[in-house]
């Protein structure tokens, strides 16, 4: 039952029933409207919400069926009912087939009708938790299964991180050079990440500048070509802060128009400084034109790759890394290197 006063509708064309039904329910805490014709009960339906609906089935003009079938049509609906003489008990059967509640033979006893009226709405109240409850659980459900859904494919993404990075250690343990290992970190980094392309570069103390020496995919070509200058573009402002910076959408920002990787037409960038001995000594840089943003589990993957880069860099000091070592009349190694290709040759 609702918190506030339940409203009842009686519906007689009989006065003394109408005024005896009002006395009771009343007393029993209803608020209560009565109509004399079916017309009158209609137009009392439309004034709101009614808890519970007493009606006789024969009354003038509109009958006593059409009544119950409006009230039933109500959200939510009364609990229904019907009052009938002994010539309209299969009438009153069928009026229960349709929705209504309990029917009672007149003249009825009013702590009778009290009394169906009351398990009427306990009943009411009772199904109206249970599908309250049973939409809940149904939410929940929904939830849950979602809830399952995502975690099935984060532990997939987990599993494939996984399996990339037990893979690197393999691949580590069977090579020596610096650079395949620079190759193997810069490629599992941007598999982890779902970059495109990405660049290594050193840092040269004596010029204040970032020179490329590897790369992987075709959008980092065009960097091999260009020392970027310490604070000068996303790449430099990268080294020059020490921070990890990332940018989802670098096309949006004007103040980045001239920038080279916006030239190229990258919409985002993940940099990670390398650093040894609190000195930062170059910057691992990945990029490409997606716009799936990178996460912060992408980032911290990145973080501990780049630790192995800096080991490695750090442990060449000057030595420019290359595909093949020199043979001997070769003279000075080149500085950059596709790492892309490195282990095809």
């Amino acid at each position: 039952m609702n918190d506030s006063f339940p409203r009842a509708l009686v519906v007689d064309d009989d006065p003394s029933v109408t005024a005896l039904y009002k006395k009771t329910l009343t007393e029993e805490g209803y608020e209560v409207a009565t109509a004399a014709t079916g017309e009158e009960a209609l137009a009392e339906l439309d004034t709101g919400r009614f808890d519970a609906a007493v009606i006789d089935l024969v009354l003038p003009g509109v009958g006593g069926m059409e009544v119950v079938a409006a009230a039933r049509r109500m959200d939510p609906p009364p609990v229904v009912v019907i009052l009938t003489g002994y010539a309209s008990l299969e009438s009153a059967i069928e009026a229960v087939r349709y929705g209504a509640f309990d029917y009672l033979r007149k003249p009825a006893d009013p702590q009778q009708l009290v009394d169906t009226l009351q398990r009427g709405l306990d009943g009411r109240d009772l199904l109206s938790s249970s599908q309250r409850i049973i939409a809940e659980l149904d939410e929940t459900n929904r939830r849950m299964r979602q809830a399952q859904a995502t975690l099935q494919e984060r532990v997939g993404e987990l599993q494939g991180r996984l399996e990339a990075l037990m893979q690197l250690g393999s691949r580590l343990s069977e090579v020596h050079s610096p650079q395949a290992i620079m190759h193997h970190l810069l490629t599992t980094a941007a598999d982890l990440t779902g970059a495109g392309a990405g660049v290594i570069f050193r840092k040269d103390p004596s010029l204040d500048e970032l020179s490329p020496i590897g790369c992987l995919g075709e959008a980092s070509h065009e960097l091999h070509k260009h020392s970027i200058p310490l604070g000068s573009g996303v790449l430099g402002q990268a080294a020059a802060s020490g921070q990890r910076q990332v940018i989802n959408d670098l096309l949006s920002d004007p103040q980045l128009a001239d920038d080279l990787l916006v030239y190229q037409g990258m919409r985002r960038v993940l940099t990670q400084p390398l650093a040894a001995a609190d000195k930062i000594i170059g910057l691992v840089a990945l990029f490409d034109e997606r716009t799936q943003p990178f996460s912060a589990e992408d980032q911290d993957l990145v973080a501990m790759l780049a630790v192995q880069a800096a080991t490695i860099l750090a442990a060449t000091g000057t030595v420019r890394l290359r595909a093949k070592p020199p043979a001997a009349d070769e003279g000075e190694p080149e500085e950059f290197v596709d790492l892309g290709s490195l282990l095809s040759d």
